[in-house]
């Protein structure tokens, strides 16, 4: 009979299980190999291994390459491969023109632009630019002021003038939140009577959240109070503290405002010349994606995989194929990224029995 030999690694065709229906090929894995195993017993002669039994067979194909389809490592994520529209959170250097304008690639999702001055190196972060805070158009709403709390036994109603440019506000008490009206009120409930609070607002548009408030403290009323007590206002400590971080965001000095069509205003207090970074989140077109979740995990599958083998006598090559009857890929899967070498993938199929107990099927075309 004659003998052969091979040299390549096997093309996989990965087919939904039971259905004959191809999902994906893979013709360029730099190897591909499967390992069996079994668990085996002896039974000893005076100390000597005298009869074996196997059993529990299993197999692992492994695939590595560093060439991949998409849709490959969606399939072993346990994921399809989704294209279309989606979020990318995206970053763009410019240099700085007479006109202060930057204009963005994309149009920015609202809220999610940040901008930094560079260093000359026109990598390191010299300075972090502020958005506007004034509510005028492309900035944040300003510092909401003149917040005022009266409260009952176990409840307390704040109010506040309206914020230029603020579409709703948040209020907290002690730091959490607790409410998001559209209006310049909100009744806060199920207090405790005696007991001191703290409140603060915040308004807030499609661009951002201004800077809290000064906080109000009041100390609600004796259980059983049915009248409101007189309102309360932030001390004048507590203004200049919240105006002092106020400041840190000012309509004065460099910062910028967001325009239409992804359109970045730097002010005039920004050099002309000098080099910025703006990070920001965008829907993007084109875009093919895929994601891993905690609780989701790859179908099983059937592989078939091809190679050819030569004959040793006349050199003819000839046709094999494994059917691998009942494959799973492994949850753990290495995609390794270095940048002085090509990207490599390294994936594993758990082989497991058919209903009928078959894991594997070697053929070969010799004839």
């Amino acid at each position: 009979m004659a003998t052969y030999g091979m040299k390549d690694a096997a093309n996989i065709i990965i087919v939904k299980r039971g259905t004959m229906q191809p999902i994906l090929k893979a013709d360029y894995a730099n190897t591909t190999s499967a390992e069996w195993k079994s668990d085996r017993v002896w039974a000893k002669k005076k100390g000597v291994n005298a009869i074996a039994w196997d059993s529990a067979r299993t197999g692992t194909l492994t695939m590595e390459t560093e060439l991949f389809d998409l849709r490959l490592l969606a399939l072993v994520a346990g994921d399809e491969l989704h294209q279309g529209a989606s979020e990318m959170f995206k970053n763009e250097r410019f240099q700085l023109n007479k006109d202060r304008q930057i204009r963005l690639a994309n149009k920015p999702l609202d809220g999610t632009v940040s901008v930094f001055k560079l260093e000359s190196d026109g990598l390191t972060h010299e300075q972090n630019v502020p958005q506007l805070m004034d509510g005028s158009e492309g900035t944040i709403p300003a510092m909401p002021t003149e917040v005022s709390v009266s409260a009952k036994d176990t409840t307390a109603e704040i109010t506040w003038p309206a914020t230029q440019g603020a579409t709703s506000y948040v209020v907290y008490r002690d730091g959490i939140q607790i409410g998001q009206p559209v209006g310049t009120s909100y009744s806060d409930s199920d207090l405790t009577p005696e007991k001191q609070y703290k409140y603060v607002v915040v308004a807030v548009n499609n661009n951002g959240n201004s800077p809290k408030s000064a906080e109000v403290v009041i100390t609600t009323a004796a259980r059983g109070t049915e009248t409101a007590g007189e309102s309360v206002k932030a001390t004048e400590d507590a203004i200049k503290k919240a105006t002092a971080d106020a400041k840190v965001i000012s309509a004065n000095g460099l910062n910028f405002k967001v325009l239409e069509g992804g359109l970045i205003q730097l002010s005039d207090a920004a050099p002309v010349g000098a080099k910025y970074v703006v990070y920001y989140a965008a829907n993007v077109d084109g875009v093919s994606e895929f994601t891993v979740e905690a609780e989701k995990f790859a179908d099983n599958f059937e592989i078939y995989a091809d190679c050819i083998i030569r004959d040793q006598q006349n050199g003819e090559d000839h046709v094999s194929q494994i059917h691998y009857t009942n494959a799973k890929p492994e949850g753990t899967f290495t995609i390794g990224q270095d940048a002085t070498k090509a990207t490599s993938l390294s994936l594993k199929f758990d082989l497991m029995p058919d209903e009928e107990g078959k894991m594997a099927t070697y053929k070969y075309i010799t004839d």
